[in-house]
């Protein structure tokens, strides 16, 4: 719940890496619909990046067409930012 209340917080900036942009371009994915996402998704995964020692949650939810649409993200309850550090479709 506590990614669900940040990313309902409309002081909160949701940027996405350069990866994570290619990534959503790559599977057709607005912005807009992974921010939504996050307003509701299940956190189904939290591990610690090897090579940037940042805490990785994975969300997963869908899309405004019901599409499953899964995005990886660093919080940052501190900062109010979500970095969107990958997401993708499921196919």
């Amino acid at each position: 719940s506590r990614l669900r209340n940040l990313a309902r917080d409309r002081r909160v900036l949701v940027w996405f890496t350069g990866h994570g942009g290619e990534e959503r371009q790559n599977d057709d994915i607005p912005k807009i619909d992974v921010i939504n996402m996050l307003k509701r998704c299940s956190v189904t995964l939290v591990e610690v990046n090897n090579k940037s020692g940042e805490e990785e949650w994975r969300a997963e939810g869908r899309d405004g067409d019901g599409r499953e649409i899964t995005a990886v993200v660093v919080v940052d309850e501190k900062a109010l930012e979500i970095k969107v550090v990958t997401t993708w479709a499921k196919k």
